[in-house]
């Protein structure tokens, strides 16, 4: 069987719903209220529910990684919004005391 790959980009009002065994499902919709794309996954009835938690907890850590990758850059860029914050004020320190000293 030939799978299909799907592109979708997220909007800021993105949903994720879900539903409980023996007809559970994941239900992403990428734009939310409906208005975009939007991915049903499922599996089939006849697979064993412990299949399904194992193959459930494989997207978990896959989803959970790609978080923690953007947590990381979030953080990544905060420090160094803060380090050139720092810089700056360090900047207008000295040039601050270059000032005072040429006045004397």
């Amino acid at each position: 069987m030939s799978g299909a790959q799907i592109t979708v980009f997220w909007e800021a009002k993105a949903e994720v719903r879900s539903s409980k065994p023996p007809l559970g499902c994941l239900y992403i919709d990428a734009a939310g209220m409906g208005n975009g794309a939007a991915l049903t996954l499922m599996f089939d009835s006849r697979m064993p529910l412990p299949e399904q938690a194992a193959i459930a907890d494989r997207v978990l850590a896959g989803v959970q990684r790609w978080r923690d990758g953007i947590a990381e850059k979030v953080e990544r860029e905060r420090t160094a919004e803060k380090e050139l914050a720092a810089a700056r004020e360090e900047i207008a320190r000295l040039k601050g005391e270059l000032t005072e000293g040429g006045d004397e």
